[in-house]
């Protein structure tokens, strides 16, 4: 195995960053070629693929966050023994050698996240390391919690280095199952001008109501078909929009752990929902997403950062539905895809925890301390060996 000494010296690296989300439906892998002149770093996708987990496996995953100790354990071991296959998945998809690369950041698998308090993300770095023999960059977000932030969102970093070349004002939205945006002010001028945060849901609360609506058949809710189905219950709305969450200061940051089960569960019981108004629930919540990221920007941003364009990734650009409400809410300005700029929309994340890694290996500090309240930059992840 190459030593950190030998990669800290290299003004270029192969770095394959690992992305599962809060969604718990598969892997993305990302090739990454970064370059550092000084303290500057450049990166390039080189190779994308995302790949889905068994239905099986996804549901040991969405059971984590209630799942007893034995369970994380073994989970912790066994999600990267799934890593592991994938990667060579990836490799033999690309026709590539495991000396493609000479580093992997790996974020692994959130089970809970309390902000600005602790988080727990699971997958073992060295199993990765005993299976490709390089060094892997691991556990990114305890650090910034550490020094008093919230540990995420880290995304922030990458959109920074992506588009501040525009020097617009851009709302850079990231829809996973949660959803985040940077907000990349058109005069910035370091890291620290930009500003991020978790509006709330993304696609975490249509997925669960799909996969209830469905019986289990379907696991999200594909082209927003059951959300065009159902009609937007404006009580519902109201009680979602109502949550402290989205009114909540800066920091912020969220989980499954409030936009989950136990929220619609509780919808469910509240408006004394039947099986028969589970497509008006999809609907509506899928209307919240939106409405959330409209409310978070509104209330932070609107007044000294009127928007030139948003740019979108994740899986959420895949729901018109969602495009659709937010083209509405943000009249009048314009929304493209990450994909029109060469950043595949899925491969955002993977992107990013590619280059935190790097980052981590030159000693370049990752976190914004702007973003998660963090008491001053540090250097983020964990190095296994």
């Amino acid at each position: 195995m190459i030593s950190i000494w030998e990669l800290h010296k290299k003004n270029t690296l192969n770095v394959l960053g690992l992305m599962s989300g809060t969604s718990m439906d598969g892997l993305d892998i990302c090739l990454a070629e970064i370059k550092r002149n000084n303290s500057e770093i450049d990166a390039r996708v080189k190779h994308y693929s995302n790949y889905l987990y068994s239905d099986d496996f996804k549901n040991r995953l969405l059971q984590l966050p209630t799942a007893n100790t034995g369970e994380i354990c073994r989970m912790n071991f066994e999600i990267t023994k799934i890593y592991s296959d994938l990667i060579q998945q990836f490799l033999d998809e690309f026709q590539l050698g495991v000396n493609a690369f000479n580093l992997i950041g790996s974020h692994g698998q959130t089970v809970w996240h309390i902000h600005r308090d602790s988080t727990l993300q699971i997958g073992e770095a060295s199993v990765l390391a005993e299976r490709f023999n390089v060094p892997v960059i691991s556990d990114f977000r305890v650090r910034d919690i550490a020094a008093g932030g919230s540990g995420a969102p880290l995304v922030p970093f990458i959109d920074y280095l992506l588009f501040k070349k525009f020097q617009k004002n851009l709302l850079v939205l990231n829809i996973g199952g949660i959803a985040n945006f940077t907000m990349i002010p058109s005069d910035a001028t370091g890291v620290d001008s930009i500003y991020a945060l978790d509006t709330g849901p993304g696609n975490s609360l249509i997925d669960i109501t799909a996969q209830m609506m469905s019986g289990g058949g379907m696991s999200f809710d594909k082209d927003g078909m059951i959300a065009l189905s159902g009609t937007i219950r404006q009580d519902i709305l109201d009680f979602l929009l109502n949550h402290p969450y989205i009114s909540s200061p800066m920091p912020k940051s969220t989980g499954r752990e409030i936009f989950g089960k136990e929220m619609i569960d509780e919808i469910v019981g509240k408006f004394r929902l039947s099986r028969s108004d589970y497509a008006d629930l999809v609907a509506t919540v899928t209307r919240f997403t939106a409405e959330a990221i409209f409310a978070n920007y509104r209330h932070f941003f609107a007044d000294r950062y009127p928007l030139d364009e948003i740019i979108i990734s994740g899986g959420g650009t895949d729901n018109p539905v969602i495009v659709k409400y937010l083209k509405e809410l943000f009249a009048g300005i314009q929304v493209h895809r990450s994909d029109d700029y060469g950043i595949q929309s899925d491969s955002k994340e993977a992107f990013a925890f590619a280059v935190l890694a790097a980052a981590a290996v030159w000693g370049i500090t990752g976190n914004v301390p702007n973003v998660t309240g963090a008491g001053h930059p540090v250097v983020l992840g964990k190095i296994t060996l």
